[in-house]
Order: C-alpha cells, then structure tokens, then sequence
C-alpha cells in the first residue's frame, strides 16, 4: 500500500470474512485506543473485557460488542491492541471497517503485517513465525504438533544454543588475528578443533531424520500407476473409503489425473489415480497416458498396482518403476485369480475387492510414508531452508577447519562467521554486534 509505515496503526478481520455468530475486528498500534472514541464510547481498562454498545456518526447503534484492550508489550504484536468482539453480521463487520478507516493514521492491515509486527517487537523468531503459519495450516494431528513444537522452540533453542558457541568459537579465532606473532598453545586449537567437531556431530544427528518434519509439514503426493483394468480406481475407492471415481470392466476409463486428499499415519497424502499405461491407445487417452507419466515423475511415491495373473505384468513393471525413482510400493492385484510367476520383494500380492487386504494396504502405504514410521515429533526441521541452512552452516564449519590456525586463523574465523550467519537465517537473527561483543568481553584486547 502507498504510503504506508510501520508508525501507522492497522486493522483488520481476525476471523474469516462472511456471516457468522462472532466476528473479532483487530487494531494495532500506538492509536489503537482511540478507536473506540470513533464509536462514540470509552476505551477498557487494559487487560479487561467490556460489553460496549458501538454507534455511528449519527449516533446510532452499530452493534453491542465485546471490548479488549491490550497496552504494549504485553499484546501479540507487541504493541497496543484493541480487539472488537461483535457479532458477524456482514453490515455490522463493513460498518465498523469503514469507520476505522476514516480515523487519522490508521489504515487497513497489509498481508501478515500483525505478525511481521510481532516479529519486529520480538515475539516470535522466524521459526516461531513459520510454525504460527503452519499452526493456522494445520490439517492433521501430527501437523498440528509440529506446529506447537516449533512456537515452543523445538528449532529455535538449539539453533540458538549452536549460534552462541560458534559464536565464542569465532571470537577466539578473531582475536588470534591480533597475536599472529605469538604461536598458539596446541590445547586452545585443540579444544578449538574438538568444540566444531561436536557442533558438526550435534547439527549432524538433527539433519538424520529423513526429511520426516518436511513430509508431516507438506504432505505426500502418491501417484497410482499401472496398467489398464489392474485396479487403481478400484483401489482409490476403496482407500478413500467412497466412489471418488469410475470404476468399469472396460479398459481405458480414467483419462484425467483425479485427486483424492486424505490423512494416513498423521500425514496428508494426496492419492492420485491416473490412466492405465498402453500402447495403442486413442488421442484423448494418449493425453491422459501422458499425464499419469508426468504424475509418476513428479509424485513422492508410487503406488505400482499391477494384474498378478496377466503374463505381462513383469514387463509393465519394469517400465511403470523407472517413472517412481525407486520409491514405490508394488500391488499385484487379483490374488483370486491366480498369479503368474513370483512375488517380488516387498511387494503385496492381494484383491482390491477385499476388506482385509485393503486394511493390509492401508498400513503397508503408511509405513512407507511415514518416514522411519518415527513420531513426527521428533523432527525439528520442518521446512527445506532449515535443512539448506544447517548444510551450509556444516559445510562453513568443515572447511573451517581445514584452515591451519596458527598460520591462517582469519580464514577460520571467516568460515565460523559464515556458519554462524547460517545460522542466524533459521531464526531471523543476524547481528555482527553479538561477534564484537563475544571478542570484546572475553578478551583484554585493549585497542
């Protein structure tokens, strides 16, 4: 918006737009209590509720509503905030909003701006922030854990605790800087050497984790892939639990990718059924034979469901896999009428018209997308910058120390600074102040 400063004192809707029993108006900024001279009645005292009967310019009622005031810092942004509480009547939400907009210094709130605001008073780091965003994204149970894990500083508190030992560590190495003359005692670089080793071995044991924190977070796309008339329609069906498409005897009846949502394990999976793979095929289908291609390359697991008792199933297999990149889960469907050569490794041989074997899918699905079918929990990372910044942080860290310290200590302080400003990025906190100061109170540099 033009024009627009963080001086300004914001509004908004807390609650989704449309008519509901209760709508909560949002107003931040050091103006906030003014607001409710606007309406025509007298601001609560902060920290308390108060039922206040809201009037226009001509003095007649708006809407009966509950007041909080909230006095800076003690809000969520940090700042003051008043919160009106009044019924959802779409008249009522417009009329208030439009009132407010007319007061001098306040404006309409941009996207996120109550939040960025809280991060600028230091309510939340950026991990706190992510985890308030995927706190409001949640979906399954698991991603609802996650989310109170990260605001409650899963993330936060070893990344900080990593950041002021690099932090030291680097300190030590810049004031080496100021004695290059003097040779360095083999127990400081040892002990220099052991503590980054630690840090590299401590961010290491966080990174094994499978990416589980990402797939709970973002959830996992299985692409159903086959041959014509093997039954992944019928075992779309059957997973989801209703006729989410088509089923028929006749070969060639899913032409389009067709998108089924569930949770499995705490996870949320998108299942998607695609047209079965042959050759011959017509124009429309060749389309959606194309599709169920693309699906299978840019799915996170396959779900290779196969005819056991058509001769041809190894030779379909062989060309359904090279889709997947190897992560997939083999299905040779119709057990009841017979099967034709073996059963590969790990692979299921079933009927997708059965309850049991359904069950028998279900888990066997959710353990292959649950990573190390772990507790979601357990993960920290939850997002691919995380992950990118702790490499990076490892990789600084690493080829610091190749660096000879008594010869080259600049270079390793360097490579602890990169690692530490890695670091730095998971939370927002970036700031040359904290290095001078770890050099400054823990040496006698006198310069």
């Amino acid at each position: 918006m033009t024009g627009a400063t963080f001086n300004d004192t914001i509004f908004a809707l807390a609650t989704p737009p449309g008519r509901s029993a209760i709508a909560i108006v949002r107003i931040s900024g050091e103006r906030a209590s003014y607001a409710a001279d606007a309406f025509a009645v007298c601001c609560p005292e902060k920290g308390r509720f108060a039922v206040r009967r809201l009037k226009n310019v001509n003095g007649q009622p708006i809407d009966e509503v509950l007041l909080l005031y909230m006095q800076a810092p003690h809000s969520p942004t940090g700042e003051d905030v008043l919160e009106i509480h009044c019924h959802g009547s779409q008249a009522v939400q417009a009329m208030i909003l439009d009132r407010l907009a007319l007061i001098a210094g306040f404006r309409p709130a941009l996207p996120g701006e109550f939040t960025r605001r809280a991060f600028g008073n230091d309510k939340f780091d950026l991990s706190g922030v992510e985890g308030l965003a995927d706190l409001i994204d949640a979906e399954t149970p698991a991603q609802l854990h996650q989310a109170w894990a990260q605001l409650d500083g899963a993330l936060r508190k070893p990344v900080t605790a990593w950041r002021e030992t690099l932090i030291s560590l680097a300190g030590q190495l810049e004031a080496l800087i100021d004695f290059a003359d003097e040779d360095l005692p083999a127990s400081v670089e040892a002990a220099l050497r052991a503590s980054t080793k630690t840090l590299i071995a401590d961010m290491g044991v966080i990174m094994a984790d499978n990416k589980a924190g990402e797939v709970i977070r973002d959830g996992v796309k299985v692409a159903l892939l086959g041959s014509v008339n093997a039954g992944k329609s019928t075992a779309l069906n059957a997973i989801s639990g209703r006729d989410a498409v088509i089923t028929s005897a006749e070969a060639g009846t899913t032409r389009d990718i067709v998108a089924v949502k569930m949770d499995l394990g705490g996870v949320p999976v998108t299942f998607m059924d695609t047209a079965g793979l042959r050759d011959g095929a017509g124009a429309i289908e060749a389309e959606g034979i194309r599709r169920a291609r693309q699906a299978g390359r840019d799915a996170d697991f396959g779900l290779i469901i196969l005819d056991g008792s058509d001769p041809a199933w190894p030779q379909h297999l062989a060309e359904i896999s090279d889709l997947t990149g190897g992560q997939h889960l083999i299905v040779l469907n119709k057990c009841d009428l017979g099967l034709v050569g073996s059963v590969p490794e790990g692979a299921l041989h079933l009927s997708l018209r059965d309850n049991k074997d359904i069950e028998t899918l279900i888990a066997a699905i959710t353990k292959a997308i649950v990573p190390l079918n772990q507790d979601g929990q357990s993960a920290i990372i939850t997002r691919a910058r995380h992950r990118d910044a702790l490499i990076g942080a490892m990789q600084s860290l690493e080829r610091g120390l190749t660096h000879d310290f008594d010869v080259n200590p600049e270079l390793a302080a360097e490579d602890f600074r990169m690692a530490a400003t890695a670091l730095g990025r998971i939370t927002g906190k970036i700031d040359v102040e904290d290095l001078l100061g770890s050099i400054f109170s823990s040496f006698c540099i006198g310069k």
